[in-house]
Order: structure tokens, then C-alpha cells, then sequence
């Protein structure tokens, strides 16, 4: 049977056409991260193991409002003095303290809410579109430079859809979808080995020295050898969660930690 030319177009725009839909279709399909031979595995406070993936993210991910999580000065010191003195919330005790402080926009029908929090271990700040961020009695504090447009020095900013996310980020280590509420989660769970700074360990090494005078010189040579052992390197840890409502970023909360 013979097919005119017509026909024959069409059918290869035909298939063209469906090509470039199923293509589109699997850009729409948000994907985790491939499974990699240095990746680890960690448990939570649960028993609930879960993967780690062992990269960097930039730095600048960890600023925003002028805050930095990586910075030496405590990270509510940070935000007192740039965003104004908060009367603080204060929860738990030992490894389980928590300290928070909020800042909300000054606009009335805006409910962008930023929270900073200082842990035992690690920092972490909240930035939410919505008001149940902030679930203590204490008032957030009004600050003009929270508005719905603030976002990391990355770019990561509410409203964003996951595409934009994942393009600073890169892939998520889990994905998370409710279809029914059109509600996304993804997770980010990140280490890193890193080198200690030369100067930073020279002060430590020296303010370890200072300490032990009374030493013999065979146990300083012990506890220089066994300060290297410890201290040339250091664990980066970095938790991110973006939840999104119909493909738009409503809340993200970023954990940085940093542990010999």
C-alpha cells in the first residue's frame, strides 16, 4: 500500500509532536539525585534511616537579611544587630536547646516570617509565607527588610518553583509529593570533609599549647600529634527542606553545622 507524501509528513510530525511532549513530560518530573558510591546513610530521632549525599552547596545558601549561619558570631547576635534586639524564645535543655528569634515584615497583609534559631550543635533560620511558622506567644518583630521579595544570597526566595530551587541547589537527596493537596518537600541531606583553616588552627593549636605549660616536651609532642589527628579537618553538615504549595516555595528551612 502506498502512503502519499502528506500522509508521510504528518506522521513524522506526528511523532515529533509526541517526542517533544514526552520529553516535556519528564522535565515536569522532578527527580532525587542518582545514588552515588560515597554516599552514607544517617538516622533520625525516630530509628528512620535515610540517605546522605556527600557534596558542597555555595556558601552564599546559608545568608540571608544580612545573616550568615557559617559566620564565628552566634548567629542571634548577627540578627540583633542587624535586624533589631527580639525578646527571644527559649525551649529544651543540654543537646536539646533551642533558642529563636522572629522578624516579620512591617507590611500588614504580608506574612513572611523569618526566624533564625540557635542550637547546641548547629544554626538554622526559617523563612515561611506563612504565619504558623511562628507558633509561640512572643511577637515576631516588624523589620522593613523582611518582605515577601527577601531571599538568600544564592537566590533562593519564597514563591520559587522547584525547577528554580533545584537549579541553585541542585538535585534533592528525597522528593516528597501529595498529588491530593498539591503539596512537594524537597530534602536536601548534606556532608561534607573539609580542611581546617590554617589560621583558624593555628589559634586553636596555640590556645591548646598555652593550657598545657606544665607538659613535658615528649607529651606536647603527643598532644600536637593528637590535636592534628583531630582538628586539621572538620564535618559539614547541611539540612535543607523547601516545601511547596502548587509548585511554589512557601516555606524553606536551612541547618548548617559544622563538628570536629
Amino acid at each position: 500500500m502506498l502512503i502519499s507524501p502528506l500522509t508521510k509528513r504528518n506522521t513524522v510530525m506526528l511523532l515529533l509532536c509526541l517526542a517533544m511532549a514526552a520529553r516535556l513530560h519528564g522535565q515536569d518530573k522532578h527527580q532525587v539525585a542518582p545514588p552515588s558510591k560515597s554516599d552514607t546513610f544517617a538516622g533520625d530521632g525516630h530509628g528512620k534511616r535515610f540517605r546522605v549525599q556527600h557534596r558542597e552547596i555555595a556558601g552564599t545558601n546559608f545568608q540571608i537579611a544580612g545573616v550568615d549561619l557559617t559566620a564565628k558570631e552566634e548567629v542571634l547576635d548577627q540578627a540583633a544587630r542587624i535586624l533589631g534586639k527580639v525578646e527571644t524564645v527559649a525551649t529544651g535543655d543540654a543537646s536539646e536547646f533551642l533558642e529563636r528569634a522572629c522578624y516579620r515584615s512591617t507590611v500588614g497583609n504580608d506574612s513572611t516570617r523569618l526566624i533564625f534559631v540557635r542550637g547546641e550543635v548547629s544554626p538554622y533560620f526559617v523563612l515561611s509565607s506563612e504565619s504558623s511558622a511562628w507558633t509561640w506567644k512572643t511577637p515576631c518583630k516588624r523589620s522593613p527588610k523582611i518582605t515577601r521579595n527577601i531571599a538568600t544570597t544564592s537566590g533562593l526566595h519564597l514563591g520559587q518553583t522547584q525547577e528554580q530551587v533545584i537549579a541553585i541547589l541542585g538535585l534533592p537527596t528525597r522528593l516528597s509529593q501529595n498529588a491530593k493537596n498539591g503539596r512537594d518537600n524537597l530534602v536536601y541531606s548534606l556532608e561534607a570533609r573539609k580542611k581546617t583553616d590554617p589560621g583558624d588552627l593555628a589559634i586553636m593549636l596555640q590556645e591548646e599549647m598555652q593550657k598545657s605549660q606544665s607538659l613535658t616536651a615528649k607529651e606536647k609532642e603527643y598532644l600536637v600529634k593528637d590535636f592534628h589527628e583531630n582538628y586539621d579537618f572538620y564535618d559539614l553538615s547541611v539540612d535543607i527542606d523547601a516545601k511547596f504549595i502548587n509548585n511554589a516555595l512557601i516555606k524553606l528551612e536551612v541547618f548548617w553545622s559544622a563538628t570536629y
